[in-house]
């Protein structure tokens, strides 16, 4: 079985940890955990994710300006976005950086482990 290697960035812990625990599966390993976009992107080359699960808002670098720079480096990451705001706007913004999916974390429990399976066919 093919293990799914995930970055984690969201700014709120609490947040990481219940992703943590819904992540604890076969198939899926946590390499990274971190609290910001500018932490992401010093630790991509070490944890070598194959999907970044971003939040959208976050001090300092957001999840739309870290996804960009994530696309620079690497385009063979898969890119997923977990957000409060669900409106058009930034749907389209990740859309036009290359983002793959977009799930709001109102969402998340049912969207998911089927995003995931999607985007790792």
């Amino acid at each position: 079985m093919r293990v799914v290697r995930l970055l984690l960035v969201d700014d709120c812990l609490e947040f990481r940890k219940l992703l943590e625990r819904l992540l604890r599966r076969p198939g899926f390993e946590v390499t990274g955990s971190v609290s910001s976009g500018e932490e992401a992107l010093a630790t991509l080359s070490e944890v070598c994710p194959d999907v970044v699960i971003l939040d959208l808002a976050m001090p300092g670098l957001n999840g739309l300006e870290t996804a960009k720079r994530i696309r620079q480096e690497r385009a063979d990451v898969k890119l997923l976005i977990l957000s409060l705001h669900s409106t058009p706007e930034y749907r389209q913004a990740a859309d036009a950086i290359g983002v793959d999916a977009y799930i709001c974390k109102s969402d998340l429990v049912p969207e998911l482990s089927l995003t995931l399976a999607r985007l790792c066919e």
